[in-house]
């Protein structure tokens, strides 16, 4: 239950600071009318579609998709990183 608990609230930290945090680290593919860009975006923008990198204009934004590079990345932080937190100060001090 210990592990659980510093998992889900580190996770949840981790979450709000990539949200929160306009990192753009999480590369994306940003389809347009005429073009398909691949570009790095933040978590917010990667989730809602709005606060797009210079030069993207979001009313000619017709789909933006992950890719696997981004999705790997996107759960080595929200998955692994409060996995191996939890496990680090989970266990008990000898």
């Amino acid at each position: 239950m210990r592990y659980f608990l510093i998992f889900v609230l580190s996770s949840a930290a981790l979450f709000c600071f990539f949200y929160f945090y306009p990192a753009a680290i999480f590369q994306a593919s940003i389809q347009g009318g005429l073009a398909e860009i691949i570009t790095d975006v933040s978590l917010k923008t990667l989730l809602f579609k709005d606060d797009f990198p210079d030069g993207i204009i979001a009313e000619n934004v017709v789909s933006l998709k992950p890719t696997l590079q981004g999705i790997l990345l996107l759960l080595v932080c929200l998955v692994g990183l409060p996995a191996m937190i939890a496990l680090r100060f989970g266990k008990k001090q000898a």
